[in-house]
């Protein structure tokens, strides 16, 4: 019976704990996802200023290749 209980127990706390990690993990997913993407879009503002300070046309965002 103390075998069972124990057993019942372990199983409990690492089901606990695999979902904690997983929550964890995925939070720290989303930081890096949201950051690479104000990264993209820090760069794309910046060629485009660059771009309109020498006159030059706008890209062509469907031929052009990306960075992303």
């Amino acid at each position: 019976m103390i075998r069972r209980n124990l057993t019942i127990a372990l199983l409990a706390l690492g089901t606990v704990a695999g979902y904690g990690s997983a929550f964890c993990h995925g939070a720290h997913c989303h930081r890096a996802r949201q950051r690479a993407i104000e990264e993209h879009v820090a760069r794309v503002c910046v060629d485009a200023a660059r771009d309109a300070a020498r006159g030059a046309p706008p890209a062509n965002p469907h031929g052009a290749p990306t960075r992303w």
